[in-house]
């Protein structure tokens, strides 16, 4: 069967800030193809599978929709995640069955960001500051490593929803 899971998320970012939201995400799945439940899925939007760790074989699951948003201060993502899906009971713990949704639903958003003030004193490497987003993170600011100007303002987890 079909699933269709929507992953939502929003940040805040300074006006000294350049944000971008990474098109590689990781996130948790009940793989059908290796018949183990949590799996940690790679995903990167444009690639036709996802690869399911620890071994990275190919899984039936996909980012079939990846739209982001710019209002103001506020960076908005929205992602689908498409996958095949199937009731399994989890190879290793047979007690443990599989579902559309995993039973704890978690997911990590990466993203890059500039500073703008270091662009500006002339810094060569001013987008070289990678972050993330991760379930279950509290509210958080993240600041420029070297000059400690704010950058980004997280307002809490990102949301997984069945679609």
């Amino acid at each position: 069967m079909l699933s269709h899971v929507e992953v939502t998320a929003r940040v805040t970012v300074t006006p000294a800030a350049h944000f971008v939201w990474s098109n590689r995400l990781d996130y948790r799945h009940d793989c059908f193809v290796c018949q183990r439940v949590a799996r940690l899925v790679q995903l990167q939007h444009g690639m036709p599978y996802g690869l399911c760790t620890p071994d990275e074989h190919q899984a039936p699951i996909r980012v079939s929709a990846f739209d982001t948003t710019d209002h103001g201060g506020e960076r908005g993502l929205r992602c689908r995640i498409t996958s095949w899906w199937a009731p399994f009971n989890d190879l290793v713990e047979p007690d443990v069955q599989a579902s559309e949704l995993a039973a704890e639903p978690w997911v990590q958003l990466n993203y890059r960001v500039g500073c703008h003030v270091c662009r500006d004193n002339g810094v060569s490497d001013w987008l070289g500051i990678e972050g993330f987003l991760r379930s279950g993170s509290a509210p958080a600011t993240s600041s420029c490593p070297r000059c400690r100007t704010e950058l980004v303002a997280t307002g809490g987890a990102p949301e997984i929803n069945l679609a």
